[in-house]
């Protein structure tokens, strides 16, 4: 039994190991359906989950939108920075919204777009900025921040500058403060100039000098800075600082050595616009008060010494001074007073007063004393004694140890002798080399012709009363001043130029000679005349021009001809004719003017021929009018062979597209009739024509309707008579006169006449008309009279044919007979 239960048994095992393989694959493709489904956003769900509510969609948080930027004001070219925060666990999207509406794609943004940055460029960039997020898994809903604004100015601001003082000129030592002031958003740090030229270290909105210099003059101006952003320069504001003016100091009395008991007196002033000034005295550098003897009027303009005394004496000197303002002016001039008994003052000069000397030469120092007497006189050298008792010191130099500082006392008696105080003293300087001399020429042409003119300059570093040497290749020339002119006659005035320079006599003192300066002269340049373009013919309104070439040298003044006949001279080397004429053929030459005239080595023959003119043709012919009611117009050259190729037509002198040699004109292309022009062109000189005569639409097509309308209105004129005409005849009405004459038949016919009892009508229509004899006014109402002698009309010609032959023969009818004669 066991052994045949065992093949059942492993079966049954094997179909369980199936099933429990086929639910773990089963597994499997659920877990990994189930997880396709997660990764696809939940877009996708399984059969069961489809059947559950979906999810609630995403919220996000609110974001808050901060400015890091420094402010919300901004101009053009500033930068606003927004950040927009929002912090959630999921990934956001973060766009961008000014004034509800989202901004455009061209913005500044961080990798993750949730900074934005704003360049101003113009008021359009003003508004209410505002960030939205949103979930990057979907559904999801959106959160907009709170609203930021940014203004942007449409202009840049420019400063205002005020200053504490209005002085038109300030002292050295006064103060001053400058205030700048920008009205618009904050931020700013200011930027001080002075002459274009930055105030280094001052940023802030005052600027305060606290002791003005002269070196602060200048215009003064502020601009305003935010960054890397600057307003416009304010206006300016001058500074202007002067030293304070220096006393003018004259002694009103005439002299200066006094004795005790005169008088003196002096008077100070000052020249400045400033008013207010007042005055103090010094004598010997110490301030004197107002007192008996020394009376100083009100302002100190004046003092007056009444009784000198030996305390009087001395160096008198004046300030002025602006008490107001607190600035004091340095010591006027001196005046020297000189009391009897006191020392005389002694005055040293030099001669000659160069600044530097040089070995070889000789300087004389001289020594004057205020109260003349005989005087024996002492000298020193840097305070040592050296030998000479006049007045004055001769001294041959011969080097540098003769410079120095030289003084002079003055003696007189003896036992003991009485000396003056020292002299102020005299500084020489001595030079050991010679001063160099630079040499120039006036013109540096390379090459110079004759009949021209050159000068040459001689300059020396140490300026005095030099007298000049010239040379000429080591031959002395004629001239003692610092130039040398030379009338260049032909080559022997060419060769290398040089200067010396002396001062002084017995012996005079020379310099060394300066670098040598070389002058090429040669005979005559050459000068060439060329023309461009290089037609033979030109054609009116062509343009053509000349160049006169030197192969030399420069500095040449041109001169023109034509046909022996100066044109005036002309600026470069170019004559241009901007557009010719037939007058301005001919024959063309130049000459180079530097002093003397060169003429050129050619001349250059121009023919100018009229450009032919181009004239509009009316096409459409008079016998037209009736069929078209427009113009046909050709461009036409006449009296030209020329190949055009195509023609330029302009209305009202603007350029048309046409380019046919015929333009038709329309009232609906040309409502308004205007004038029109043309030119012709072609691939050949002359490229084109001269543009034709105005053709006026405007009169033709107004005649061509005119005309047009007259016909019509004859047309119709000659049908209105042809129906009238019609009309009248058809319905016209006989006329209703009741006392309107029957008409009598005057003349009986052949077949009355045989009976011989009928009266004649003529005889009773007579007779008739003499009873009857109407009125004169009806005479002449009716237009005739009858009478005897008046002919009666004949209507017919039967009744014409009858008389005729009736003249020519008698019958006895007296009523016939009567009628004819």
């Amino acid at each position: 039994m066991s052994q045949l239960r065992h093949p059942v048994s492993t079966c049954a095992t094997r179909a369980a190991q199936w099933k429990m393989w086929l639910f773990k694959v089963f597994s499997v493709i659920y877990a990994v359906a189930v997880c396709a489904s997660e990764d696809n956003d939940a877009t996708t769900y399984s059969y069961r989950e489809s059947e559950s509510t979906a999810p609630p969609p995403f919220e996000p948080p609110v974001p808050v939108l901060e400015r890091t930027s420094s402010w919300s004001d901004v101009f053009s070219s500033e930068k606003v920075v927004l950040e927009c925060k929002a912090t959630s666990s999921s990934e956001l999207i973060i766009t961008w919204k000014k004034d509800g509406s989202p901004l455009g794609p061209n913005l500044s943004l961080s990798p993750d777009k949730s900074v934005l940055t704003i360049t101003a460029s113009s008021t359009q960039d003003s508004g209410n900025y505002t960030c939205v997020v949103e979930g990057k898994k979907k559904p999801s809903q959106t959160k907009e921040s709170g609203p930021v604004k940014i203004k942007v100015y449409a202009s840049t601001p420019k400063p205002t500058l005020a200053r504490d003082s209005d002085f038109g000129e300030m002292f050295p030592g006064e103060s001053i403060t400058l205030t700048c002031s920008v009205d618009v958003s904050s931020g700013w740090e200011y930027l001080w100039h002075n002459d274009q030229h930055q105030i280094s270290g001052v940023n802030t909105k005052s600027y305060t000098i606290n002791s003005v210099m002269t070196q602060n003059s200048g215009q003064y101006y502020c601009q305003g800075k935010r960054d890397q952003f600057l307003t416009h320069l304010s206006e300016s504001t001058t500074l202007k600082v002067i030293d304070p003016p220096t006393p003018g100091l004259q002694l009103q009395t005439a002299w200066k050595d006094v004795f005790e008991g005169e008088a003196v007196e002096f008077h100070c002033h000052v020249v400045s616009s400033t008013p207010g000034w007042t005055f103090t005295w010094h004598r010997n550098k110490q301030q004197l008060q107002n007192n008996p003897v020394e009376i100083i009027n009100g302002d100190g303009s004046s003092l007056k010494i009444t009784s000198v005394r030996q305390t009087h004496k001395g160096s008198y000197t004046c300030k002025a001074h602006l008490t107001s303002r607190g600035v004091n002016s340095g010591f006027s001039s001196e005046v020297m007073i000189q009391v009897s008994a006191e020392k005389p003052t002694l005055t040293l000069t030099r001669d000659p007063e160069y600044d530097v000397m040089f070995a070889e030469e000789a300087v004389t120092f001289s020594c004057a004393i205020s109260v003349h007497s005989a005087w024996t006189y002492l000298w020193y050298k840097d305070g040592s004694k050296v030998t000479g008792s006049s007045d004055k010191l001769k001294v041959q130099i011969r080097g540098t140890a003769d410079q120095g500082s030289y003084t002079c006392k003055a003696t007189r008696g003896q036992n003991p002798a009485f000396i003056t105080n020292s002299s102020a003293a005299k500084q020489l300087k001595v030079q050991p080399e010679k001063p160099t001399l630079t040499l120039t020429r006036d013109p540096e042409y390379d090459v110079m012709f004759a009949e021209e003119a050159v000068t040459f300059s001689c300059a020396i570093s140490v300026h005095s009363a030099w007298t000049y040497l010239w040379y000429k290749d080591g031959s002395k020339v004629t001239g003692s001043s610092d130039k040398l002119k030379v009338q260049i006659r032909g080559t022997a005035d060419q060769g290398s130029y040089t200067c010396k320079a002396t001062r002084g006599q017995n012996p005079a003192f020379i310099t060394n000679s300066s670098a040598a300066k070389q002058l090429k002269v040669q005979n005559a340049p050459t000068v060439t005349l060329e023309q461009n373009p290089a037609h033979n013919l030109m054609h009116s309104e062509d343009s053509v021009s000349f160049n006169c070439h030197v192969n030399v040298s420069s500095g040449w003044t041109n001169l023109w001809y034509k046909d022996g006949k100066e044109l005036g001279k002309v600026s470069g080397n170019n004559y241009n004719i901007t557009s010719v004429t037939t007058k301005d053929s001919g024959l063309y030459k130049c000459k180079v003017k530097r002093g003397k005239v060169f003429d050129s080595d050619n001349k250059i023959k121009l023919d100018v021929e009229e450009r032919p003119k181009a004239s509009i043709v009316l096409l459409t012919g008079w016998s037209d009018v009736f069929s078209t009611d427009s113009l046909s117009l050709k461009c036409e050259v006449k009296e030209s062979t020329h190949n055009w190729m195509h023609y330029t037509w302009f209305k009202e002198g603007e350029r048309i597209d046409s380019f046919n040699v015929t333009h038709t004109v329309t009232p609906s292309n040309d409502p308004d009739q205007s004038t029109y022009t043309c030119c012709a062109h072609a691939d050949e000189r002359p490229l084109y024509s001269k543009s034709s005569d105005s053709f006026k639409t405007k009169n033709l097509l107004l005649k061509r309707r005119v005309l047009l309308s007259i016909s019509g209105c004859i047309v119709f004129g000659i049908a209105a008579v042809l129906i009238g005409c019609v009309a009248l005849r058809v319905f016209r009405k006989p006329n209703g006169r009741d006392d309107k004459m029957e008409e009598v038949n005057l003349f009986p016919t052949m077949a009355e006449l045989k009976i011989t009892d009928v009266p004649c009508p003529l005889v009773e229509y007579i007779t008739d008309a003499s009873l009857n004899a109407p009125a004169k006014e009806e005479e002449e109402e009716n237009g005739t009279v009858c009478s005897e002698t008046t002919p009666l009309p004949i209507t017919k010609q039967e009744d014409q044919a009858a008389t005729t032959d009736n003249q020519e023969t008698t019958e006895t009818n007296g009523g016939l007979s009567s009628f004819l004669k």
